[in-house]
């Protein structure tokens, strides 16, 4: 399995004993999902069970959706946007 963390995936945190599951990840540090919001050392993280890529969309949906927005459901919008840019761009290309 490989070690990068992404939205969706279960990881251990080392100092505290949690387990969390983590909403994003950015320059080093992940947030969970929940309350209350916070940032942790991705160094500080075990992977523990990686997320389906159903599973790991439907969370970037609901995080997106958010009514109070934060910086977690700012990040869900920001990578839900850049994925269907991805998707267009490679429809564009099939059609000629």
């Amino acid at each position: 399995m490989s070690d990068k963390i992404d939205t969706g995936d279960s990881v251990f945190h080392r100092p505290t004993g949690e387990t969390w599951i983590v909403a994003c990840v950015q320059d080093g540090r992940l947030s969970w999902v929940g309350w209350p919001e916070g940032t942790a050392s991705v160094a500080d993280c075990d992977l523990t069970e990686r997320a389906t890529p159903e599973s790991r969309l439907k969370l970037l949906q609901d995080m997106a959706a958010m009514s109070q927005p934060d910086h977690r459901q700012r990040y869900a919008a920001r990578r839900l946007a850049a994925a269907i840019i991805t998707l267009d761009e490679t429809a564009s290309q099939c059609e000629n």
